[in-house]
């Protein structure tokens, strides 16, 4: 008799659902302490790019008052800071997944891509000193692009020259956000 309702479809539904839900989602709502999920199954933990720099940070590298950091809407894994008076775009970080190993790398790409042709150097050239395993600055950009394994971190500094409140940055100034920044990526 007791065996009654594992025969009943319903019931056997339900079980279903409920030991697919626990094992889902587990059973104390804490980390896992099973084995590690291979990586084709599960993204890697996408860090909070508005916790990588404050708005003193900011200031202290540019000179100007941030106001608080807005997350992206857009699920690039973007934040952006404004003026704190509300004029425009200071900082805006944004983090993706690119499989470049050194600016040598990065060169060869380039040539690849623009008929053997070098990038000019002027344009971008690779930067010492930032956390990571390489970084790159970008001049067109306004940005320091900062390779770490798979991940690569784009901080930029949009110059507004019409906005007066909005500096023009140099690439000294993006060095350090992205020094900064890099120093507290996870």
């Amino acid at each position: 008799m007791k065996f009654l309702i594992l025969q009943n479809p319903v019931y056997i539904l339900a079980l279903a659902a409920i030991v697919t839900l626990f094992s889902s989602v587990g059973c104390g709502g804490g980390e896992s302490t099973g084995g590690a999920e291979p990586a084709a199954q599960s993204a890697p933990p996408r860090a909070d790019l508005c916790a990588l720099l404050t708005s003193a940070d900011i200031e202290a590298a540019l000179g100007t008052a941030a106001g608080e950091p807005a997350p992206g809407d857009d699920g690039k894994g973007q934040c952006t800071w404004g003026a704190a008076d509300g004029s425009g775009a200071l900082v805006v970080l944004t983090l993706q997944r690119a499989g470049l190993d050194s600016f040598d790398e990065f060169v060869a790409d380039f040539g690849e891509e623009f008929g053997g042709e070098d990038p000019p150097r002027e344009e971008y050239h690779p930067v010492e000193g930032i956390p990571g395993d390489w970084a790159m600055y970008v001049a067109e950009e306004h940005m320091v692009r900062a390779f770490r394994g798979d991940d690569v971190l784009e901080v930029s500094a949009p110059s507004v020259p019409s906005v007066p409140s909005v500096p023009s940055v140099e690439e000294a100034q993006i060095i350090d956000l992205a020094t900064r920044a890099m120093a507290n990526l996870p």
